[in-house]
């Protein structure tokens, strides 16, 4: 599982100055009586025209994005990035570029997601603002990850890992850790996905990221899992279950409710509760439309009810992964 963090639209102003008050050139004690009565504060600056539509996209932008309304998201964050361009306001075009290929991203177009964060990263580097480049980093490594770009996600650690983000954005250490982690988990290396792990749970922790520290326990709930530690996979997944309920995180729940009935099923225990548990996954995962992790429940559900010699309920059930298969194939060409 990821943290996502997007970087948030900045609303930048100018400076104006108050005009003097014509009591104010008045000699007379009286008169300075009358400027302490009568003065005012100045009044709010007026941003240029240009200024005000380029930060009205953005912020329009950001509430298409937070409602997860990502087609409309990426019309108004392209809105945005061209108005920044303009006014050749490269921090705020940053700004927009990223969450512009974060959109494109959550609507399943990869590559223009990833093209989109290298101009992002591109513009932070000549501005030399290395935080926000290495929010731009990490959501490359997501990408990678997601498009399974093996080389070039090796590519990237290879460059990062020899300088991870400072000690002063925990946040952002403990997801290029999460990260991290998982890329050790894929190669194999379990231990340094762990050690990875740890560090990740320890800097979310110091940020009091509640939603980064859940991620990061469900991670190491599916180590566990890869390595058969089924007692403590299903402790972890339980954990995590909760913390994302409290969070109200539909996808982190979907993927704890599967976890635990993987490992139910794994173990060889309670099958009865696996099955329920990997039929709720699996019908919030169609809600959620999550279809690699609905694939990935339903198989296991398959598996479960053969376990119980459910025959004719194992073959309906493998009869509509079939179709669900099958009618997902196109959209991935």
């Amino acid at each position: 599982m990821r943290g996502n963090r997007g970087q948030k639209s900045e609303v930048r102003g100018q400076k104006s100055f108050p005009l003097l008050s014509l009591f104010s050139l008045l000699p007379s004690a009286f008169s300075l009586f009358l400027l302490a009565a009568c003065s005012s504060a100045p009044p709010p600056p007026v941003l240029p025209a240009a200024v005000a539509q380029a930060n009205h996209a953005a912020e329009t932008a950001q509430k298409l994005s937070a409602n997860e309304n990502w087609s409309a998201a990426v019309r108004e964050w392209q809105n945005a990035a061209d108005r920044y361009r303009l006014l050749n306001d490269r921090a705020n075009e940053a700004i927009a570029l990223h969450n512009l290929g974060q959109a494109h991203r959550a609507i399943g177009d990869l590559n223009r997601a990833h093209a989109l964060l290298e101009q992002a990263a591109d513009l932070n580097q000549q501005l030399g603002h290395g935080d926000e480049g290495w929010r731009n980093q990490i959501a490359l490594l997501q990408v990678e990850s997601q498009a399974k770009q093996a080389a070039a996600l090796d590519a990237r650690f290879a460059r990062l890992t020899s300088s991870p983000p400072p000690g002063s954005q925990p946040q952002l250490q403990g997801l290029f850790f999460n990260e991290l982690g998982l890329w050790h988990q894929r190669h194999g290396d379990l231990a340094k996905a762990d050690e990875a792990f740890h560090q990740a749970s320890q800097t979310f922790a110091k940020a009091g990221d509640r939603h980064g520290s859940a991620v990061v326990l469900a991670n190491r709930a599916r180590l566990d899992e890869a390595q058969r530690k089924f007692a403590d996979a299903l402790e972890k997944w339980g954990e995590a279950r909760t913390r994302f309920e409290a969070l109200a995180d539909p996808p982190g729940i979907a993927a704890s409710l599967a976890g635990e009935g993987r490992v139910l099923l794994g173990a060889g225990q309670n099958l009865p509760a696996a099955e329920t548990l990997l039929r709720r996954a699996s019908e919030s995962f169609r809600t959620l439309k999550m279809n690699d992790d609905r694939a990935d429940a339903l198989r296991s559900l398959v598996a479960c009810l053969t376990a119980q010699k459910k025959t004719a309920e194992a073959a309906e059930v493998q009869k509509a992964l079939d179709a669900f298969c099958a009618s997902d194939a196109p959209a991935r060409e």
